[in-house]
């Protein structure tokens, strides 16, 4: 305890005593995500600046004390902000969050690491732009470097937000700053924040799912808003009739017909974000999947309009004509192959105006439609908390407020395979997760987000009450196999799980290629093992 105290006050000497948390409730609160974990954190840290965040890591690494960054911790089903090392210190980055550059005619903004989607939104309206930001499935509050680093997907074109990004600002575990592309010639260098490669080795990725450095800073491309907006909405009933769907969709994105990100939710997905189970009436494990989806359906407007599997193509036109030549091409492709099409259309000052509307707090709805009020707001880049509910679809208690899955014990992990585009290995996919979480008595929550013409990430959740006895196992058991069943497959994730990260059978070998490699890259920045130790598992 001694010890732990004088390492408090070196911290407390860089960054001020109160941005040392050592308060039992917060530490306590650090200490949870979406399942079981048993590494306990010794404080958190609130570094205010690039100068302080090098600081602490060149005192962690002087007094050997593993440091775990976080940018704001809402990395809820991924493991949140726990570390994967026991009695290390989190370094959580919410201080930093400024917006240091911006510019409006070649569409890009720079961020510091605890800036959130609200904060760009805001900052964007304040200075009535006409960019547009590619929203994420997590809260309004959580940060873009922290779902960029982890290779999240947002919505829209630029959906693959890495992708879309540059001018990474990066401390290292010896505290020395680096940045890369051609924002290491220096600010004289005028190109450093519209081209992502820069002269030599490209290094960005070297940053993402890693614990080799620190991002503090980065740049993103957004999307310039457009003089006509319409997205196709469709629905399938029949799941046998997917697989055709998808090898469609494929040819749409290969003939150039269609941009990729394409995505489509099936029933529970998007009800789980709507309600809650209704174990008023059903039991899990009793109650047929097909009589919990019309229970659901029969409670509310809205539900009734989820079909099967529901799906959206965003197109960004010059004019109404053309939006219409390609939203007719479009559901002339689909129509033999669904159940139903609709289009939603926005001009360029309806969207806008609805824009302003949301940030002077009026959010008044884009018209009587349902699909035309609900979907296209994230596609305009309005960040909601819409998404955060699907935790708490199996909690027994009733929520009307959503506030924090961590702190209201929700469970939550996901299943995130890549799988080549074709209705075959869509399907062969789905089987496995449905079969499987049926099996342990969970819904298959899933999306298909079409990232390009060759590739589909599926995005499956397992959801359960961290406060009913036996869940978390049942969870975990679940978890485990599915996974295994789905590398077996040759379908591997895109993204990991803190919790797969502690599984050597989920995460793969220690010793191949690729991870010696990786490893002796860290032995060399980080000899030490300070920074984030085990993420990904690197050293």
């Amino acid at each position: 305890m001694e010890n732990s105290n004088k390492t408090n006050k070196e911290f407390e000497g860089i960054v001020g005593a109160e941005n040392v948390i050592t308060n039992a409730a917060e530490i306590s609160l650090a200490e949870k995500t979406n399942y079981k974990t048993t590494e306990r954190v010794q404080f958190i840290v609130r570094p205010g600046s690039v100068d302080e965040v090098s600081a602490c890591v060149k005192l962690a690494a002087k007094l050997g004390v593993p440091i775990y960054p976080v940018s704001r911790g809402k990395n809820w089903g991924y493991g949140s902000r726990v570390p994967l090392k026991d009695n290390s210190i989190i370094l959580q980055l919410d201080r930093l969050n400024a917006i240091t550059d911006y510019n409006e005619e070649l569409g890009y903004i720079t961020v510091q690491a605890g800036t959130t989607f609200q904060d760009v939104y805001d900052f964007l309206r304040s200075k009535g732009s006409e960019l547009l930001i590619s929203t994420t499935g997590g809260s309004t509050d959580s940060s873009l470097i922290g779902n960029a680093i982890d290779r999240g997907i947002g919505t829209g074109l630029y959906a693959e937000r890495f992708a879309y990004s540059c001018a990474l600002e990066v401390v290292l575990p010896d505290g020395s700053l680096v940045k890369t592309g051609t924002a290491r010639f220096g600010d004289n260098n005028i190109s450093g924040k519209v081209y992502k490669w820069g002269m030599g080795p490209a290094i960005d990725g070297l940053f993402t799912q890693s614990n080799l450095g620190i991002v503090t800073g980065m740049t993103f491309w957004l999307m310039k808003c457009p003089e006509y907006f319409q997205l196709v909405f469709y629905k399938l009933q029949d799941e046998a009739r997917l697989p055709k769907l998808i090898d469609a969709l494929r040819e749409m994105a290969m003939s150039g017909l269609v941009r990729p990100t394409i995505t489509m939710y099936n029933d529970f997905r998007t009800l789980s974000t709507l309600m809650q189970y209704p174990f008023d009436t059903c039991t899990p494990g009793v109650t047929s999947f097909d009589e919990v989806l019309n229970v659901m359906r029969a409670s509310s407007p809205m539900a009734k309009m989820i079909s099967t599997w529901n799906g959206e193509i965003s197109i960004r036109a010059v004019s109404k004509a053309h939006g219409d030549m390609q939203a007719g091409l479009i559901r002339d492709a689909l129509k033999d192959l669904v159940d139903e099409v609709a289009i939603v259309e926005l001009s360029k000052t309806e969207i806008l105006e609805a824009l302003q509307d949301h940030y002077k707090g009026k959010n008044q709805p884009l018209g009587a439609d349902i699909v035309k009020s609900f979907l296209s707001r994230k596609y305009m880049g309005i960040p909601g908390n819409a998404a955060i509910k699907q935790p708490y679809f199996r909690k027994r208690k009733v929520y009307t407020e959503i506030s924090d899955p961590d702190v209201d014990a929700c469970g939550m992990v996901w299943i995130c395979p890549v799988v080549p585009f074709t209705g075959e290995h869509v399907s062969k996919a789905l089987e496995i997760i449905t079969s499987c979480i049926e099996k342990y008595s969970f819904e298959p929550a899933i999306s298909l987000q079409c990232m390009s013409e060759r590739a589909i990430n599926i995005i499956a959740s397992i959801v359960w009450d961290r406060e009913v006895p036996g869940e978390d196992e049942q969870a975990e058991a679940c978890y485990a196999e599915v996974n295994k069943l789905l590398n077996q497959a040759g379908y591997f994730a895109y993204r990991n799980t803190t919790k797969g990260m502690r599984s050597k059978t989920l995460a793969g070998t220690t010793h191949d290629p690729f991870t010696s490699f990786v490893n002796s890259i860290k032995q060399a920045v980080d000899p030490g093992n300070i920074l984030a130790p085990e993420r990904y598992n690197i050293g």
